[in-house]
């Protein structure tokens, strides 16, 4: 996805005057974002990558395609095995295209009327890609889908045209069963498919080289979903992860608050209430007779003093302890591990 300049400076206009604003993403248990790279075959000569980064980055995305549906880039196999080489973490994408007068024509075997006929050579893209990614051994959990203005086999003048080329990318890909993203702006993804909503992640790109508009960018979408990664554009194209990747701390379960609460007979409230949930009780606030009985059986159950009274190690064995929710850094969801 490398960009000329003039077409960088474009995108920096578009991106800046036309990308919707979201919701942010909570503030970030780390303070910087972990950079990688995209690159395909503008970085080629014949079938050998030769404009790789000078640092092995945290990951890269490689391009699947030649620029186009139903074609592979020839470096694929050189840039994976520099990535390998250097034990950089490795995604996908690809590249749809307007089909030609000849591959709507290959379609004809499948369906006669032209939308049927969009979605089918969209959809062979997608397995197309997906092929080249197994061809490869490229494991990769996801791949993106590179929405943008073409020179060469550019898209339609008719957006719901184009927007079924891209639906059948989407029901293949949904159809065996490989996660995706978008990359795009609003602007182009508005113009190319008149604002198709799409709840994926996004990938959005600055149209500029300076990180801190590519941040920025973390807070917008182009489809609707939410912004995963954001490039920014220098001697190559780099990429961010957004703050909605980052690790998230666990929290406790209401059942904390009540864990130093000692519940016996006739207590009633709130931590009664609990108690009588959690243990699929009859609920209503008051520890009488039959909570008694529950919770003596249910100690008997867990191998716990059978005391018929709740204290800390019963809120313990109730998970009052544990953490919930939460997750370390998902870079996993984009590269291979």
């Amino acid at each position: 996805m490398r960009r000329a300049t003039g077409w960088a400076a474009l995108l920096a206009i578009l991106s800046t005057l036309a990308v919707v604003a979201v919701g942010r993403a909570p503030a970030a248990a780390r303070t910087t974002f972990t950079r990688g790279f995209d690159i395909s075959w503008p970085q080629c000569r014949g079938v050998s990558a030769h404009h790789v980064p000078a640092q092995p980055p945290e990951f890269m995305i490689l391009g699947l395609t030649d620029g186009a549906g139903h074609t592979v880039n020839p470096c694929l196999g050189s840039q994976l095995a520099w990535a390998r080489a250097n034990h950089v973490k490795v995604g996908g994408y690809l590249v749809p295209s307007y089909p030609t007068a000849p591959q709507l024509r290959a379609q004809r075997a499948h369906c006669g009327d032209l939308t049927c006929r969009l979605r089918g050579d969209g959809a062979q893209q997608a397995r197309d890609a997906l092929a080249t990614m197994r061809a490869n051994r490229l494991n990769a959990p996801m791949v993106w889908v590179d929405v943008e203005f073409r020179h060469v086999q550019s898209w339609s003048g008719h957006r719901m045209r184009n927007r079924h080329v891209l639906e059948g990318v989407v029901r293949a890909l949904r159809h065996a069963h490989k996660r995706f993203g978008v990359y795009s702006t609003s602007y182009m993804w508005e113009h190319i498919t008149g604002g198709y909503r799409l709840d994926v992640p996004n990938w959005l790109p600055s149209g500029n080289g300076r990180p801190a508009s590519a941040k920025r960018m973390c807070g917008m979408t182009a489809t609707g979903g939410r912004t995963w990664l954001v490039q920014y554009t220098r001697s190559l194209d780099q990429d961010l992860t957004c703050p909605v990747l980052d690790p998230v701390r666990g929290h406790h379960s209401r059942l904390w608050n009540f864990r130093n609460t000692v519940v016996t007979l006739w207590s009633h409230g709130p931590a009664v209430r609990l108690v009588q949930h959690v243990l699929h009780l009859a609920v209503n606030g008051t520890f009488g007779l039959l909570t008694r009985l529950g919770v003596r059986q249910w100690q008997h159950q867990k191998h716990l003093p059978v005391t018929g009274t709740i204290r800390r190690r019963d809120w313990r064995a109730m998970g009052a302890f544990r953490r919930v929710g939460g997750h370390g850094f998902l870079l996993s969801r984009i590269v291979t591990r």
